[in-house]
């Protein structure tokens, strides 16, 4: 994966997931991007895009209007209840090893406060997809995921790098 977020501001709050060398399937992985945004000084429920590459066939996750999106987030991980195409419903579970995030300062292109970030480039990940009429399958990655926490708040417990945006 390359890539970088451009724009006049950041999300308010953003999750990012990557996963690579899944069990039983080498060549699958996982990218998406969650997030809310501030507007008319109101945050939106989560939003999410991304997508999955499994068995050779790529499928969309989130978009606009996607139904059943459930977050929870915290500095230690988060569980994602993510709805993909073609009815298929993703549950992802990222896990952060104890002392192995990473942290660092953003600062908004608008002088606000800025917003701390929260990285592990070697989470754990775990898959459940479900889709209607099929069996379930489970994907885990023991070290192959990444899990980004982007947020306003300073008393998260991960310490920030000493260098500037």
């Amino acid at each position: 994966m390359i890539g970088h977020n451009w724009g006049a501001e950041h999300a308010e709050r953003w999750i990012w997931l990557h996963g690579v060398d899944f069990d039983d399937a080498p060549d699958a992985w996982l990218d998406v991007a969650l997030g809310r945004v501030e507007v008319a000084g109101r945050l939106t429920p989560w939003v999410a895009n991304g997508a999955l590459s499994l068995d050779g066939r790529r499928v969309r996750i989130g978009g606009l209007g996607a139904r059943g999106l459930e977050v929870r987030e915290g500095t230690d991980g988060c569980t994602v209840r993510l709805p993909a195409e073609h009815g298929l419903t993703l549950h992802v579970r990222a896990s952060v090893p104890a002392g192995t995030a990473a942290g660092w300062r953003y600062e908004d292109p608008d002088g606000k406060a800025g917003h701390d970030v929260v990285n592990c480039s070697i989470a754990a990940l775990e898959l459940e997809l479900e889709q209607a009429g099929a069996a379930s399958r489970s994907l885990r990655s023991a070290h192959g995921g990444v899990y980004e926490l982007g947020m306003r708040e300073r008393d998260h417990g991960v310490a920030i790098a000493a260098f500037a945006d």
